[in-house]
This record gives structure tokens, C-alpha cells and sequence, in this order.
């Protein structure tokens, strides 16, 4: 699983295209799905001329084709409202996570390591360009977009980002001096950048993420400076007053569903109501604003196009079957990557993006956002695949 040996000519040529997808899925969904285009292409070549059966030899292949059929049957089988398109090409981003886990090796690692710390560099300028010259004049800017879009998908591709580069930095699998201050130059930039999108959980998963991994890596060391971390991520959630004010009254904006998570949890306990009805295959990708809105409060207009939890969504829109594949694919990932967590350095960084990339699909449909989880699968692939590769 993941070991591929080629000729020198096609590795040259995946490896430059997988360091150019590194570099542009902070930047750019037009240029990351043509560039994943041609490598599934490079793929599907190796399938065909060395025979090899890729459901049969790869149980994470297996477990995602599993995972394909029950979008589908989801498409047949569910409400009215499906939308044919998206049903039979909604998981197709998440072939990402194979192109890595085929294409990456030891020789080129680094490489696109440091292309994607690149991308994650540009991406964190434009944020600043659209926050400091659009927003003054422009109420749609007033939290910071990028050249990857508004804010909140700006937000969760600044969150793995830091934690990728952070992890890279701690388990020292980068050598070069000059490499490393990028990274963290790049963090620290990129942690500005998402002070400035004032996206909750994002900014708390960076916060609690970071300052494990730093407990877990420096041990007493990390520790004081986890407790600094916390500091800064607190101080600004204070001390600024938009964040002040998304934070005042907070407990209480949970009966209220005008505020973010009182709308989260009325869209939670409505998306249960509309399993009901179709528990076995959910209700088809493209259904969820026809079906949920009848059910939410008629006098609060927030945004009502998926739930605000991939979990959730996963349920309603592919039902038990979906649900049960969607773990099964994830949950092999997640458990070869604890299992190798003490012993590779690439298990190290995938499981933090892993975590992270759960923790912020509790309260938004991160899975679900093309650039987002190809961004997260991509990283996580290449971890696997340097990890099957040590073996």
C-alpha cells in the first residue's frame, strides 16, 4: 500500500506536479483540482500497465470506494431535492489523499513541504492586502479574505497550515536552517492573518493543538511556552472588540438561535429530524437548504446550506450507510497513524493535522469545502505514504 517503484522519467513528473499542488491549495481550487487531475491521470496510467488492483491491495482505497457508493446510493435513493451532479462527484476531492500517498517519497518531501509553506506565505499576504485595503472600505472584507476566498475557508486552510508547519519544525524533519525560519516565519504570519478572519474555533484549535504538540515535543519547555501561546490566543480574544463581542454572552446565545451556535445547535437538532424520514441512505447532496429551512425558526435568516458539522452533514445527507463508511475511511487513517505515532515523525504531523481537521468539523462543514479537505488530505496522504514507505 503506497509503494510504487517507476521509471525515473514519471517519477520526475509526478514529483513536480505534487510540488505544485502543494504550493496552490492555499491559493488557488482552479489550479489544485487541475493539477490533482493530472496526477489521478498518472495514477490511473500506473493501474493500468502494471496490473495492479488498487481495491484489492488497498484497504484505504476499499474503504473510500465504499464510502463513493454510499454518495451515490444517496443520490438514487433520497429526497426529491438531489442534485444528480454533486451526488455522483461530491467525494471525488478526496482522491487528493492518494495521489500523495502513491507519489510521495523520500527524495521529494522537503520539496513539497516547502512548496506548501510557500503557498501558505502568499496566501497569508493576501489576506492582509484584502483586510487592510479592501476592508476599509468594503463591509464585506471587514474579516480577512485571501486569494482562496472569504473568510471562513481562509481561516481553516490558515489553521492546518500553521499546525502542518509547526509540526514540520518540531519533529525536525527539515535539516536546513534557512527552511526552518521560513516556517516559522510563515506561522507566525499566518497566525496573524487568522487573528484577523476572528474565527472561533479555528483560532482555538491552533491554540490547543499547537500547545500539545509543543507539551508533547519539548516536554517542560513546551509546556511554558504552550502556557505563552495560550496567553497571546487569550489576550486577543479580549482585547479586540469584535472577537470581545462574538464572545460576550456566550452560554446564554445558546437558547438564542439568532446568535452562531444557537443557529448550529437548531440546525444539529433539525438535521436529526430529517433523518427520520430517510435514515438508510440519507437525503441526497444538494437537498439540505430545501429540507431544513421549513423546519427552522421563521423570524432568524442565517445561512442554512449545510449544517456547521461534517459529522452531522455526512448523517443527513448519506444517511447510515454514508456514515458508517465515512468513519471506516477516516478511522483506518486515524488508527495507523497512532500506531505510528511514537516511531515516524510523518505520524507525528499527520495525526496533529488529523486532529485538528476533526476538531474544526464540530461546528463547520470543513469536509465538505473542496479546498479545505484536499488541503488536509493531501497533507495527511503524504504522511501516510512516507510512513508506508519506512516500513
Amino acid at each position: 500500500m503506497g509503494n510504487i517503484t517507476v521509471s525515473k522519467p514519471y517519477n520526475y513528473i509526478t514529483s513536480v506536479f505534487l510540488i505544485i499542488l502543494g504550493c496552490f491549495l492555499s491559493i488557488s481550487i482552479s489550479i489544485s483540482q487541475i493539477t490533482l487531475g493530472v496526477l489521478l491521470l498518472c495514477l490511473i496510467i500506473y493501474i493500468v500497465d502494471n496490473k495492479y488492483n488498487i481495491i484489492k491491495n488497498d484497504l484505504y482505497f476499499l474503504l473510500f470506494f465504499l464510502y463513493w457508493i454510499s454518495a451515490i446510493l444517496s443520490t438514487f435513493f433520497g429526497s426529491e431535492y438531489v442534485v444528480l451532479s454533486k451526488g455522483f462527484t461530491s467525494p471525488w476531492p478526496m482522491l487528493i489523499f492518494f495521489v500523495s500517498l502513491y507519489f510521495v517519497n523520500k527524495k521529494n518531501i522537503n520539496y513539497v513541504v516547502l512548496a506548501f509553506a510557500i503557498g501558505l506565505f502568499v496566501m497569508s499576504i493576501s489576506s492582509f492586502y484584502y483586510y487592510f485595503t479592501l476592508g476599509q472600505v468594503d463591509y464585506r472584507y471587514y474579516r480577512s479574505h485571501s486569494f482562496a476566498g472569504p473568510y471562513m475557508i481562509t481561516a481553516h486552510l490558515l489553521s492546518i497550515g500553521i499546525i502542518f508547519l509547526i509540526a514540520v519544525v518540531l519533529s525536525k524533519i527539515e535539516k536546513r536552517k534557512w527552511f526552518v525560519l521560513f516556517y516559522i516565519i510563515t506561522s507566525v504570519l499566518s497566525c496573524y492573518a487568522l487573528f484577523l478572519t476572528a474565527t472561533r474555533m479555528p483560532l482555538f484549535t491552533v491554540a490547543v493543538v499547537t500547545g500539545i504538540m509543543l507539551i508533547l515535543k519539548l516536554k517542560w519547555k513546551g509546556f511554558i511556552l504552550a502556557v505563552c501561546l495560550f496567553i497571546v490566543f487569550a489576550s486577543y480574544m479580549i482585547l479586540d472588540p469584535y472577537m470581545a463581542a462574538r464572545f460576550n454572552n456566550f452560554f446564554e446565545g445558546f437558547k438564542n438561535p439568532a446568535t452562531s451556535h444557537g443557529w448550529r445547535i437548531a440546525l444539529w437538532k433539525n438535521s436529526f429530524e430529517l433523518l427520520k424520514e430517510y435514515p438508510v441512505f440519507g437525503i441526497g447532496d444538494g437537498a439540505f437548504e430545501q429540507l431544513i429551512k421549513p423546519l427552522m425558526p421563521k423570524n432568524v435568516i442565517l445561512p442554512m446550506s449545510h449544517a456547521h458539522n461534517s459529522f452531522v452533514m455526512h448523517f443527513v445527507i448519506y444517511g447510515i450507510f454514508g456514515i458508517v463508511t465515512f468513519i471506516l475511511f477516516y478511522g483506518k487513517i486515524f488508527i495507523d497513524l497512532v500506531k505510528n505515532m511514537f516511531s515516524s515523525p510523518y505520524a507525528f504531523i499527520g495525526l496533529a493535522v488529523f486532529i485538528a481537521y476533526t476538531i474544526e468539523g464540530m461546528t463547520e462543514n470543513n469536509f465538505a469545502l473542496s479546498l479545505s479537505s484536499m488541503q488536509a488530505l493531501f497533507i495527511i496522504g503524504l504522511m501516510c505514504g512516507m510512513i508506508k514507505k519506512k516500513i
